[in-house]
C-alpha cells in the first residue's frame, strides 16, 4: 500500500492523507515487528481495520474510476438501441409496426429519462477531484442499466403474431359420386373378372388339359 500511494493511487488521495496514512503504515509496520510478535488476535484485526479505515476509500475510488466509463458506455449503447427502435416505430418500419402505441411510448420516456440522468451524473462527475468520493458509483450506473433493459428489452423484443392460414372448406369432404356418376371402376379391373361374391376370379385356365401319360 505505501508502494502505490505514490503509483497508481496517487492521483486518487490528498497529499496531506498520503503523509497520514503513509506515517500509519511505518508504525503499524514497526510495531508488528517488535511489540506485535506475539499479541492476541484481536489485536491484529484492530490495526488492521485502522489501516483500511484510511486506505480502503482510496482504492475503491481508484477502482471506480477505472470502472465507471465502461459502464456509463453500456448504458449508451442500450440508450441508444433503444431509441433506434422508437424512431423505427414512429416511421412505420414493418419490423415493428406490430407493437403498441402506448408500449413505445413507455419505452420513449424510460429512454429519455435514463439519458437526463446519465448526462446529469457525467456532468457532475467530471466536475469533483479524483481525491473525493464520486457523484455516481459503478453499482448505481448498472443498476440504472438493467432497470432499462428489464423494462424496454420484451417490448421491443414482443414477436409478430402469428397469422393463420384460412383452412380449405372442401378439404376432407366424402369422396362419393358427384351429380349423379357413378365411381368410376378401379383401374386394371374389367367387367366379368370377379364373380357375385366379390372374390377375385379363378386364376386357373378354362383350356382343356392335357391327358396324363401314364407310360
Amino acid at each position: 500500500m505505501r508502494d502505490k500511494l505514490h503509483g497508481r493511487l496517487e492521483k486518487f488521495v490528498s497529499e496531506a492523507d498520503r503523509d497520514i496514512l503513509s506515517l500509519q503504515l511505518e508504525d503499524t509496520e514497526n510495531w508488528l515487528y517488535e511489540d506485535g510478535e506475539d499479541q492476541p488476535k484481536q489485536q491484529y484485526i484492530d490495526k488492521l481495520a485502522e489501516l483500511k479505515k484510511l486506505g480502503q476509500p482510496i482504492q475503491e475510488r481508484y477502482m471506480e474510476s477505472e470502472e465507471r466509463p465502461r459502464a456509463f458506455d453500456d448504458m449508451g449503447k442500450q440508450i441508444q438501441m433503444y431509441m433506434k427502435i422508437v424512431e423505427a416505430y414512429k416511421t412505420k418500419e414493418e419490423q415493428y409496426d406490430h407493437l403498441d402505441q402506448e408500449d413505445i411510448n413507455k419505452v420513449d420516456k424510460m429512454v429519455n429519462d435514463g439519458m437526463i440522468w446519465m448526462n446529469s451524473k457525467m456532468n457532475q462527475q467530471s466536475k469533483l477531484s479524483l481525491t473525493v468520493e464520486p457523484a455516481v458509483r459503478v453499482r448505481e450506473i448498472q443498476d440504472k442499466t438493467k432497470e432499462l433493459y428489464s423494462t424496454c428489452n420484451p417490448i421491443v423484443t414482443k414477436p409478430k403474431p402469428k397469422v393463420e392460414l384460412p383452412k380449405d372448406d372442401k378439404a376432407g369432404e366424402q369422396n362419393g359420386p358427384v351429380n349423379g356418376q357413378e365411381k368410376a371402376p378401379a383401374e386394371g379391373t374389367e367387367k366379368g373378372t370377379a364373380d357375385s361374391t366379390g372374390n377375385p376370379p379363378s386364376t386357373e385356365s378354362t383350356n382343356p388339359r392335357p391327358d396324363m401319360d401314364l407310360d
